[in-house]
């Protein structure tokens, strides 16, 4: 691997592992700070596209709200390939595991990121869930009890 593949490795994991520290911290404004609208997540059964802050913050805590149910206390992404896209446009594919369960056991599942090197720092662009149970916050979302919590 040359240096430069190597550093792109290490941002785009250390772009991964902020993910998990602002998930740790439940840190809206953080986890807000790691995206650039328009924000665009594939999953097996959907597109979306967030234009607007505030719905990429309610997904958030969308996301927040799911790990709490299902009994998670958190998750761990692992980088395994990270490519330059273009000057300051990576692609990277990661695995995900959600830690500790308790209502239910999730296998790790891979995922792709898209991250713009802006001015200030690296922020997502995009994020492929492709698999089927890597939907499980789209199915949460249509859980109208999970909304009021």
């Amino acid at each position: 691997m040359s240096s430069v593949r190597d550093q792109l490795f290490l941002d785009v994991q250390g772009f991964l592992t902020e993910i998990m520290h602002v998930v740790d911290r439940r840190d809206r404004a953080g986890y807000l700070d790691l995206i650039a609208l328009p924000y665009v997540i594939i999953t097996a059964t959907d597109t979306r596209i967030f234009i607007d802050e505030d719905d990429m913050a309610d997904h958030f805590t969308l996301f927040l709200a799911g790990l709490d149910t299902l009994g998670f206390e958190g998750v761990r992404h692992s980088l395994i390939r990270a490519d330059a896209l273009g000057r300051d446009l990576v692609s990277g594919i990661y695995e995900t595991q959600l830690l500790g369960g308790t209502r239910v056991v999730a296998a790790p599942y891979r995922s792709t990121i898209t991250i713009r090197r802006q001015t200030d720092r690296w922020r997502a662009v995009a994020n492929a869930h492709t698999i089927g149970h890597a939907d499980w916050i789209d199915r949460l979302g249509a859980d109208d009890a999970l909304h009021k919590k």
